[in-house]
């Protein structure tokens, strides 16, 4: 509620002059202005001493050691040095490697990261083959970017770069090619020679600022995924996936932020559209993000007949708190419906909480999971612990990130913590690759090979 205006103002610009005061009035006013800041001074320094002395002994010794290496330390130590390595024994040895403190640039990197707001190119790649020689070896196109308009794909390598076709540099370091890369400013154009079983081609592109697209929608005849400034617009791109069964979708989610919940709507809404009648659900490289974006997609995967289902529990040691999401499942999914999941050892965190809660509801079962095998070993990351990040000043905008719940898979109450899902469960696994689209299509074909 607004206060009343004052009546002494006629508007904006013309204020009733205020009266007039006498001398003696005045003195009287000065002195009682010295007493009211010799007051406040002296409380002020009254309380810095309460405070001082409620201080722990080893914060007092800390403080008066700075104030002495300030004093006399003939080397010189900056303050950012050394509250610098404070800081860095507090994340680096006291607390877990999921918790930390961050600066205000850490902590908006971190939103921006998982909000999906980037800018450059776009590619993920492997530096070295498996004989120690140099290779660009594309392992992911992120969703939006330059490199995905450009029509790179998984499983091509780079072997050139330049300005031009005419000014290429051939070779496959990958410490060249960043440096490469560095020099170029947005919004400037560079080329590429890229090279795959088909042959070598010739790619022009740039570096930009994007908002990363985290679902992508294919079918056995068509291809998804999200365009425009914010990743907003569902459009027609990429190639379809032919070993799908003509009932069945495929859906890739990178992560549980940015544009994953409205991404995954619309990609539901086109699975609806189509009449498709199984899924399944790509996990791979999914490391995790907010909670409540899991939330609002595990809604899509419980089958109960429950309104709103626990899709998780965060137990806190004194206290557990249940999450809870609208079950929509049967809106898209018939009783008969088959809904699989295929995930790495990138999976993790949300991702793992998502297989939990599919389970746990028998939306899909261990033999409906395929894992990607590295080195003889089949499993999700295993990180079933919770993460909450807590603002330490409005002014200047630092924060510090801890681990402050283990989460529970929701009726079994089991967590994966240093485990994850694991092949003994009896889930199907296939080999890593990265030729092309041979992983995938392996694990498409091991999942309905005995369907």
């Amino acid at each position: 509620m607004k206060k009343k205006r004052d009546k002494r103002i006629k508007n904006e610009n013309e204020r009733v002059p205020a009266p007039a005061v006498s001398r003696k009035s005045r003195k009287k006013r000065v002195g009682c202005w010295v007493l009211a800041a010799l007051t406040l001074v002296g409380a002020f320094f009254a309380g810095f001493g309460v405070r001082w002395w409620t201080l722990d002994s080893e914060m007092r010794a800390l403080i008066n050691v700075k104030n002495k290496i300030d004093e006399e330390y003939y080397w010189g130590l900056s303050d950012e040095e050394f509250y610098g390595a404070l800081f860095d024994a507090v994340n680096n040895d006291l607390l877990d490697k999921y918790s930390a403190y961050l600066t205000e640039e850490d902590a908006v990197a971190s939103e921006q990261e998982i909000a999906g707001n980037r800018s450059g190119f776009g590619i993920e790649f492997i530096t070295q083959t498996e004989t120690g020689e140099d290779q660009i070896l594309i392992t992911r196109v992120l969703g939006n970017s330059p490199a995905e308009e450009a029509g790179l794909r998984i499983g091509e390598r780079i072997v050139g770069y330049g300005k031009d076709e005419t000014s290429m540099t051939m070779e496959e370091n990958s410490e060249t090619f960043l440096d490469f890369l560095a020099q170029q400013g947005e919004g400037e154009r560079f080329c590429l020679c890229v090279e795959s079983a088909g042959g070598q081609r010739f790619v022009e592109t740039g570096k930009a600022a994007y908002v990363e697209n985290n679902v992508f929608y294919r079918t056995s005849t068509k291809a998804y995924a999200f365009t425009g400034v914010q990743a907003e617009k569902l459009t027609e791109r990429g190639e379809p996936l032919t070993v799908l069964p003509e009932d069945t979708a495929y859906v890739r989610l990178i992560r549980f932020g940015g544009n994953a919940v409205s991404g995954m709507r619309a990609a539901m809404a086109l699975f609806k559209a189509q009449g498709k009648k199984n899924l399944i659900l790509d996990l791979r490289g999914n490391g995790g993000g907010y909670l409540e974006d899991m939330q609002e997609i595990a809604g899509y995967f419980c089958k109960t007949t429950e309104k709103e289902p626990v899709v998780a529990v965060a137990d806190y040691g004194k206290r557990k708190e249940k999450f809870t999401a609208s079950n929509v499942y049967a809106q898209y999914f018939s009783k008969d419906s088959r809904i699989c999941v295929i995930a790495d050892e990138y999976s993790a965190s949300a991702s793992e909480c998502l297989i939990g809660c599919m389970v746990d509801y028998k939306t899909t079962e261990y033999g409906d999971i395929c894992l990607i095998e590295n080195d003889g070993v089949a499993k999700t990351f295993g990180k079933g612990i919770m993460q909450s990040t807590y603002k330490l000043s409005w002014l200047r905008g630092d924060s510090i990130r801890l681990t402050t719940a283990r989460i529970l898979w929701p009726l079994s109450g089991n967590c994966i913590h240093d485990r994850g899902v694991l092949q003994s469960d009896g889930t199907k696994s296939v080999k890593q690759s990265y030729e092309g689209e041979t992983e995938l299509e392996s694990a498409i074909k091991a999942l309905f090979s005995a369907a």
